[in-house]
């Protein structure tokens, strides 16, 4: 059974943004799908498990995004 994580992430400007979220949040393990959304600067991560915040937070080491809330 796929789970979808919702997180609110900081540093979102434009649509490379996107892409570069996207590719990083791809290398979670078990992740299906992700849509990353500019404009509200959120991150919908599907997979077959739930991702944690620590995950998301890891795969973007490096980057200048940071998860400011996973309750959304």
């Amino acid at each position: 059974m796929l789970q979808t994580t919702n997180m609110q992430l900081s540093g979102l400007t434009c649509s490379a943004c996107e892409k570069v979220i996207t590719k990083r949040l791809k290398t979670i393990t078990d992740v299906q799908e992700v849509e990353v959304q500019v404009q509200k600067g959120t991150a919908s991560i599907i997979a077959s498990r739930s991702i944690g915040i620590d995950e998301v937070s890891q795969a973007l080491i490096g980057t200048h995004y940071k998860v400011v809330d996973n309750n959304l």
